[in-house]
């Protein structure tokens, strides 16, 4: 585990941060699954700007801002601070259970197109302190969703230093992602595939058939 300054962690911040703009923000990402049995399955993740702030572990507090009014930035506006280079030591604390080291040492891993993820599972609840539904990741980190009520997809909420197998059920080997914008209909881009995989067997669900053409 790393030990983190105020200064380190936002460098870590807000190079994830740019990076999370760049590949993530405003769109959603298709991973296409298959279990022990050779079922195949896809499931959508979607990110947006707000969603950020709760992967690093850092923690918003109050500060007294330009005008000289106490203020605590909400998630976009830390989200922005960080992309903008210009997030404060005064602006945030570390989380009180020290998981926000264990959090950052992760965090550059998987900010990227496809969440450098091989396996996909239900969290199976063995920590009874964290709340989230879903887990993406490999044996060294991952990253977590949970539904939201608004619009009913799933969106990130956690970031873990684990090995996903040991903190799902169910657990799903990836063999492909795909990623699009979240006003784009279709996805027309392919992030990852296995290489291993005979795609010809491959049968993607009726909804999808059409991205057999990206995959061969």
């Amino acid at each position: 585990m790393g030990h983190y300054t105020k200064e380190k962690a936002i460098s870590v911040v807000t190079l994830c941060a740019k990076a999370y703009k760049e590949n993530l923000v405003d769109k959603s990402l298709l991973f296409v699954c298959v279990d022990k049995h050779n079922s195949i399955s896809c499931i959508e993740f979607t990110f947006d700007s707000s969603n950020f702030l709760h992967l690093t572990g850092l923690k918003p507090k109050q500060f007294i801002d330009s005008y000289g009014k106490e203020h605590t930035l909400n998630a976009t506006e830390f989200y922005n601070r960080c992309t903008d280079s210009k997030l404060r030591f005064s602006e945030f604390d570390f989380a009180s259970d020290g998981t926000t080291s264990l959090k950052l040492d992760v965090l550059p891993s998987i900010i990227n197109k496809n969440l450098s993820a091989k396996m996909i599972g239900d969290y199976n609840s063995v920590n009874p302190k964290l709340y989230t539904e879903k887990l993406v990741g490999n044996i060294s980190a991952c990253m977590g969703f949970v539904k939201a009520n608004h619009t009913g997809r799933y969106v990130p909420n956690t970031v873990l230093k684990v090995d996903v197998r040991n903190y799902t059920a169910g657990t799903l080997r990836v063999i492909a992602v795909f990623r699009k914008s979240v006003s784009d209909q279709e996805y027309r881009e392919i992030t990852y595939r296995t290489k291993k995989t005979d795609w010809s067997k491959i049968q993607l669900p009726k909804e999808f058939e059409y991205l057999s053409s990206l995959i061969e």
